[in-house]
Formats: C-alpha cells, structure tokens, sequence
C-alpha cells in the first residue's frame, strides 16, 4: 500500500512540474510574439508623450512602445531614451532594467 501512494505522488509531482514547464513555455512564446511587434516597431499606445533623455537630431521617440516580460507577461513602457542603445524599459521579475537589445527580440 506504502510503495502505490510513493508511485502516485510522484507521479503528482511529474504532471505539475510538466504542466509547469508548458506553462513557462507558453508564456515565453506569447511575449516573443508581442515584444518582436511592439518593443521597437509598432506603439502600443498611441498618444503618449515623448520620452526624456537624449536622441539623434533631437527626436525623442513616444513613449507608446511597449516591452512584456516574459516570466510574468506583464506589460512595461519605456522610460527614457539613450541616443546610445535606444529605449530603456524597466526591471522585471530577472531581467534587469535597461534596453532590450540583446534579448532576442528583432529589431
């Protein structure tokens, strides 16, 4: 009886953990989606006004564009502009605060 309840439990465990990684997955793929159309191509929010720090020829970008992270999905604007390395998005969950140049979203 000892050895069926041992095989169920981790059993239990398995699916969680498999249910857990799929979810972990799937989230990832949805912010890939929506970060590779809207971090630096297309603004999420129209209207906004433009971001402070420093541009090219003294353009600065609206603050519409948008980052989602992909551990929580919740969804960032930019705070400032770098003529240096772009837009600057805030921390979230792991990933630091900064531009997201180097994150494998197409730019």
């Amino acid at each position: 009886m000892n050895m069926w309840r041992l095989i169920t439990t981790a059993l239990q465990l398995w699916r969680k953990e498999e249910s857990d990684r799929k979810d972990k997955a799937e989230r990832a793929a949805i912010a890939r989606a929506f970060n590779n159309r809207y971090t630096f191509h297309k603004q999420w929010a129209a209207g906004k006004d433009r971001l402070p720090g420093t541009a090219m020829y003294g353009v600065l970008p609206n603050g519409g564009y948008a980052w989602m992270c992909p551990e929580c999905n919740q969804i960032h604007h930019p705070t400032e502009c770098s003529v240096m390395d772009g837009l600057h998005y805030p921390r979230c969950c792991s990933t630091p605060m900064g531009n997201r140049l180097h994150y494998g979203i197409r730019t």
